[in-house]
């Protein structure tokens, strides 16, 4: 294994047991038997660490849209399967889903800005493969709605309920895999107009 995915491991492991306060450089060292300054040879600071852990998040994320796509036989089919693919993956990677999305700060934002850009905000991969499977969808059903309003209502819609299953918020005896068939369904009727 690479060095550099060995750290990212291990602290995948602390944020696992602990949140984002348990990645501390010192303790992802330690899990790895090197010493304490080792990890800044590959990663600046915990925030270097923090963007590589959630760019490659981001890019699993996106990878697994691309896989629950490309299983749909027909242009109708690329929205729920889609649908599919992300609930599925908060489902079964939450720690990514949460490293993607929970809010937390840098240390040092002004640094992070300069090195990273807009990426330090959004990744836009897994964006574009929503939005690509809601157009295909309007186009099969010749919706009329205005594409960039309707994926940002789809991908608020399916980040609500994952963020509410991730924070333990589903309530009133609905699970996430219960809500999951007719949330899909819902989207699909509101993007066909």
């Amino acid at each position: 294994m690479d060095t550099k995915d060995a750290i990212c491991n291990a602290a995948l492991e602390l944020f696992s047991a602990g949140g984002l306060n348990a990645i501390v450089m010192r303790d992802v060292a330690k899990a790895l038997g090197v010493s304490a300054m080792m990890p800044y040879r590959y990663f600046p600071s915990k925030d270097h660490l923090l963007m590589e852990l959630r760019t490659r998040s981001f890019r699993q994320f996106t990878q697994s849209l691309i896989r629950a796509k490309s299983k749909a036989k027909t242009q109708a089919e690329t929205l729920p399967y889609m649908c599919r693919g992300y609930l599925l993956f908060a489902y079964y990677k939450p720690n990514a889903y949460r490293l993607m999305f929970d809010l937390w700060a840098f240390e040092n934002p002004a640094v992070i800005k300069a090195e990273f850009g807009e990426s330090a905000k959004r990744q836009p991969g897994s964006w574009l493969e929503v939005k690509g499977a809601v157009e295909d969808r309007m186009l099969s059903q010749g919706s009329r709605l205005d594409l960039n309003e309707t994926a940002h209502v789809v991908w608020s819609t399916l980040h609500g309920v994952a963020s509410l299953y991730l924070a333990n918020k589903l309530v009133f005896g609905c699970s996430y895999r219960q809500i999951c068939r007719p949330l899909i369904s819902a989207i699909l009727e509101g993007v066909d107009g």
